[in-house]
């Protein structure tokens, strides 16, 4: 129920208040989201890391 509270929520911020502007505003979103372009996840690490377990430990 939540869910579509929200999306109700949604709809009355972008005041659509019939369903041809719900149709509209939906087919605008649709061709104005960008397209699938994926991003590596996490960080990028530089090419001249060395991963060493031990560094900083001390006997």
């Amino acid at each position: 129920m939540s869910y579509i509270t929200g999306i109700l929520k949604n709809w009355e911020n972008e005041s659509l208040l019939t369903v041809e502007e719900v149709d509209s505003y939906d087919e605008i979103q649709k061709y104005s989201k960008p397209s699938n372009v994926s991003f590596p996840a996490g960080r990028a690490i530089p090419s001249e890391f060395v991963f060493d377990p031990t560094a900083g430990e001390t006997e």
